[in-house]
C-alpha cells in the first residue's frame, strides 16, 4: 500500500481538496489544514494501515512528514 497516495485519498475525500494540490511538499496551512484537522488525518491512517501512533508529540508541518511518520511506525510495528 503506498503511503503518499493513501494519505492524499484520506485529506481529499475528508476535506474535499484537489488532489493536485496534495504533494509532499504542501504544508498542512497552506492546505488550510488546522492542527486539529491533522490529527483526524492521522487517526484515519491509524485505522486504514492498522498501527498506533504514538502520543508523544511530534512535529508535523508537511504531508511528507506524516508519511514518513507512518512508514516508520509500519515498519517498527511489522505493518509493511
Amino acid at each position: 500500500m503506498d503511503t503518499f497516495a493513501t494519505l492524499r485519498d484520506i485529506i481529499v475525500e475528508k476535506f474535499e481538496k484537489d488532489p493536485a494540490e496534495i504533494t509532499p511538499e504542501a504544508t498542512f496551512e497552506t492546505l488550510e489544514i488546522d492542527s486539529l484537522d491533522t490529527f483526524d488525518i492521522i487517526f484515519s491512517a491509524e485505522e486504514k494501515f492498522g498501527i498506533k501512533v504514538p502520543n508523544e508529540q511530534v512535529e508535523i508541518k508537511t504531508v511528507q512528514d506524516v508519511v514518513n511518520l507512518i512508514d516508520k511506525l509500519r515498519a517498527a510495528q511489522g505493518k509493511v
